[in-house]
Formats: structure tokens, sequence, C-alpha cells
């Protein structure tokens, strides 16, 4: 006959009930196997090696990212100022900017 662990008077870990089973306190006298099993499932660690959540992926991923740089801010250039620089980068001489001053005659 298999001796029960009982932690207190009235459960038996195995969930077995009657009155004809004998129990113990003592676990290193406990003969059921599915009382052996459930002893065995308080004392077992946690597993080390779980897979980690997807939350704890997108988070890591995050902190392994370095914080972008952010550009200095260009200097501002107007529209007009832009056209001219544009312009004198064109090769020939009839690239310059015009429209200065007005035309003296036709």
């Amino acid at each position: 006959m298999a001796i029960h662990y009982s932690p207190s008077s009235n459960t038996i870990a195995c969930g077995r009930s009657g009155a004809s089973l004998s129990t113990t306190e003592d676990q290193a006298q406990v003969s059921c196997k599915l009382c052996l099993r459930s002893l065995d499932k308080t004392t077992a660690p946690v597993a080390a090696n779980r897979t980690p959540t997807l939350a704890e992926l997108r988070a890591a991923a995050r902190a392994a990212k370095a914080p972008a740089a952010k550009p200095a801010p260009a200097a501002t250039v107007s529209v007009k100022a832009a056209w001219q620089q544009k312009l004198e980068q064109l090769p020939g001489r009839n690239r310059l900017p015009r429209g200065a001053s007005r035309q003296a005659f036709v």
C-alpha cells in the first residue's frame, strides 16, 4: 500500500480521499507516485532558459539601437539665394543670375 503525503490532516497532495489511506508529513517516506510528482513540482526551480516574450524582444531591440543623433539644422537660405547658387554652378557665361536690375534698353 502506498504512503501519501499530507501537509495537513484533511488534504492529500495527490487529491485522493478515503479513511484507509496511509499518510505522512515526512517527504522521505512518501511512496505514492502522484504525491512524489506534486512534491517535485513545488521544489523544482523555474526554467532559466525560457523563451523571451515579444515585448521583451522589442524592448531589447529598442535598448540596443543607438539613439540617432539629430542632424544639425541647416542654415536657412532663402529660395532666391538658393536659386542664384544653383545657377552659378551651371557651366557657361549665360548662366549668371539675372534680374537683379532692370534692363536698360531693348
